[in-house]
Order: structure tokens, then sequence, then C-alpha cells
């Protein structure tokens, strides 16, 4: 595989794209409005999920006709100084020639978080007062209360999920075009899985392909696993079958997963996906490196580091990858994650545990997790006489207190009070407050 289907058969022009029939209207009659020089907005809001045409609309509009297109990552450009030097310079200044149009597009807004991007919003909303040119800010989420200010600003154009039909018949038409033997009952289930995504469908459609010519029931088993929100199968088929780090690079873009998570899938996957010996050598170093990254980033909460541990973690596999397996090998669910979903209640209580104890003692919740708790356990274990004080002082639940116990047929007996500690009389609240 030489390109990944999704950009192969990405449309080259506004009628291409499937689905959404109102949300393009709208987005035609917003740039109509800025041709004839009297914009109703001077930037458009495209929002929706993910892989619905949204960033595939603009691109095939300004390839039809004929604008010069100038494309931004917005989760790339954290810092109000870079706003400034790509998007700002993008909508004042003219293109070389002087003579062909532009779009100015800005992808991921909803991705611009964290003490870093402080100035990047702001940044932006500076650059839609200033504009000359059509600005496109496209986010699969555009509520976050720190963009009020920017939707103020645009035309708000929604997005959603591709009808089953349609995806049905574009997969038959990739298929045509590939030469691949796929039935009906096949491409449907393909579009059901998809979830209303026309790019996840593709993507499984390509990753299928690579088993044979022909597609059938036993090789959609092959696909296993896959988080449908957010797009984890997706990015690791593009990841693993890239041929150049920036296509491995992009399989980071509009995935709804904080890049930690995604990085224990790319490493736990690395043993199954990589079959040689010195391909599987080559890629744990590149892993190892983007680990270090990562490390550092929260230790220091360096974010600005993301961009040298996102393309090792993606585009190390790429350059790592020297020969291509005979068959398909299913994706698998990380162990780390596995381990943190079973024990995902232990940890909600333990974690509500602490935050009563920070309250009652005032001390943060770390150290109350850290030094309160096996305190507090060790005393119940060994005196269940003051087990029911305890309850009443930090107001435990039953199933706190067999937790701290490490003893649960032994809770019932002691009797634990309520959550909530016993609400005195009104009267003899009144009388304990005059004396």
């Amino acid at each position: 595989m030489t390109v990944p289907w999704v950009e192969k058969y990405r449309p080259k022009r506004v009628s291409e794209v499937i689905g959404n029939k109102e949300a393009i209207e709208a987005f035609l009659n917003w740039m109509a409005s800025w041709e004839k020089g009297r914009p109703s907005k001077k930037a458009a809001f495209l929002y929706g999920p993910a892989g619905v045409g949204k960033t595939s609309l603009v691109i095939a509009y300004a390839t039809e006709k004929g604008y010069d297109l100038v494309e931004v990552n917005a989760s790339d450009w954290r810092t109000a100084e870079k706003v400034k030097a790509i998007v700002g310079s993008a909508c004042e200044f003219a293109t070389l020639d002087g003579m062909r149009k532009r779009i100015v597009l800005v992808d991921e807004v909803d991705g611009i978080a964290g003490q870093e991007d402080a100035g990047g919003i702001p940044a932006i909303r500076d650059a839609i007062e200033k504009t000359k040119v059509p600005i496109v800010l496209i986010a699969n989420d555009p509520w976050s209360p720190r963009l009020a200010t920017i939707r103020e600003m645009c035309e708000m154009i929604e997005f959603k999920h591709v009808p089953k039909n349609l995806i049905i018949s574009h997969l038959r038409k990739i298929c045509a075009l590939e030469g691949l033997e796929c039935g009906d009952d096949v491409l449907k289930a393909i579009a059901e899985r998809s979830n209303g995504d026309v790019r996840s469908a593709i993507n499984d459609l390509q990753a299928l392909a690579m088993a044979g010519p022909k597609i059938d029931g036993s090789t959609l088993a092959a696909l296993g696993y896959r988080d449908r929100v957010k797009e984890i199968f997706s990015a690791l088929v593009q990841v693993f079958h890239a041929k150049s780090i920036k296509d491995a690079w992009a399989s980071t873009e509009n995935i709804d997963v904080d890049i930690d998570t995604f990085f224990n899938w790319v490493l736990d996957n690395a043993p199954q996906q990589l079959t040689d010996p010195e391909d599987l050598e080559r890629a744990m170093d590149f892993l190892a490196k983007a680990d270090l990254y990562f490390a550092r980033i929260k230790r220091m909460q360096r974010w600005n580091l993301l961009r040298y541990a996102v393309p090792l973690m993606t585009g190390g596999i790429a350059l790592s990858k020297k020969k291509t397996p005979k068959s398909f090998v299913k994706f698998s669910f990380p162990q780390k994650i596995r381990m943190l979903q079973a024990t995902k209640h232990e940890r909600d209580l333990r974690n509500g545990l602490a935050s009563k104890i920070a309250s009652k003692c005032h001390m943060s919740s770390y150290k109350a997790n850290i030094e309160m708790l096996p305190f507090l356990s060790f005393i119940i274990k060994n005196d269940g006489n003051i087990a029911n004080g305890l309850a009443r002082f930090f107001e435990l639940s039953e199933s706190e207190l067999s937790y701290l116990s490490g003893k649960p047929e032994e809770v019932k007996e002691l009797k634990v009070e309520a959550a909530k500690p016993k609400r005195k009389s009104s009267t003899r609240q009144r009388s304990e407050a005059s004396a």
C-alpha cells in the first residue's frame, strides 16, 4: 500500500462529498457571500463527528475553484506567536503570484488545550477580525467554553453521521476500482461498524483487503476489537501500514483519545504487527525514545516536546517496517488499559476515600492517598471497636469501610452508620447556638 485509501479516494470535487447535503449547501452559500465581497461572517466553523467530510469538503472546494489552500492543524500551533505567524500571515498577505484566491483552514481547533495555549485562541480570534480571506475552522466538539468568543464570530455549520446506504455505495465503488470481490453483506457490516464515519469504513475496507482480493465473513471477523468513538483501529492501520513519516504522523489527527493512551496501543501491537525481528528492533528503539519524551513532558509539563515524541512514535514505525506481513493480523487490546479497566472500581473507591479524608484533615488528596489511607486501614483492621467512630467522622459508606478493613464479611457486623452523619434536631441546634 503506497497511499492510504482515505487519501487516494478523497473527493476532488464538492459533488463527490457524500452525505450532509444541508451542511454542504450552507458552506457553499457562505463562500458565495465571500466571493461577492459581502461575507455574512468572516469565518465558518464546521463541526461534527470525525470522518464525515468536513476537511474533505474544504479541500475539494479549494481544488475545484482554484483557491490556494493554507492548511494548519491548531493542535500543532499552540502559542499565540505561532498562530499569528502562520494563520495571521496567511490571512493578511496575498499569494506569491498575487492572483490566486486563498482559503485558510484551521483544523482541530478543539485540540487547543492546556496552559501553553493561553494565547492561542485570542490569536485565532484576532486573525478572524483582521482577515482578508475566508477562514474555515474545524472541530469535532466546538462547545468548549474557551471557544465561545470564536463561535460568535463564525458561521456555525453542523455535520452529522453519514447514512449507512451512502457509505455502502461508496465502498462498492472503491471495491470496483481496486478489483476487490466483496459481498453486500460484508459492505453492510463494515458500514454498520463505522457508525456513520466514512473514513473509518474506508480504513476497515483497506485493512481487510490486505488478506486478499476476496473479502468474506471470515475475513471480516479478523478486524476484532475496535473503539468506534476514539477511532483507535483506523489510526493503528495508518501507523503500521504507512510508507512515510508524514502519513504515519497524520494518524493522530482527529483522534479522540489522549496521545499517551494511543502510545500504549502502538507499543502493545508492535510485536504482532512487525513479525521481522529486525523491523521490531528498530521500531522498539523509536518507541523507547518517544517514551523518554513522554516522561519529560509529564514531569516538566513541556507540551511543546510532543513535536518530537509523536513523530518518533508514529513515523518511527513507518521507517522501521521493511517487510510486509503475508496476512492481516488483528489488533489487540493493550494490557495496561485492560488492567486499568479491571481496577477502575477500586481506583474510584480509593480516590473517593482520599477526597473525604483530605476534606476532613485539611490536606491534599494526594497526601491523603499516600499517607492517611494506609494509616486508617491499619487502625480499622486491628481495632474494630473504633471503626464506627471513624466511619461517622469521615462519612464512610459501607463499601469504603469494607475496602479499608480488607474483611468485607465483617463490615455488616460493625453496623456502619449512613454516609452522612446524623442530623441534630432543630430544637437542639437552636439551644446550642444560643449557648
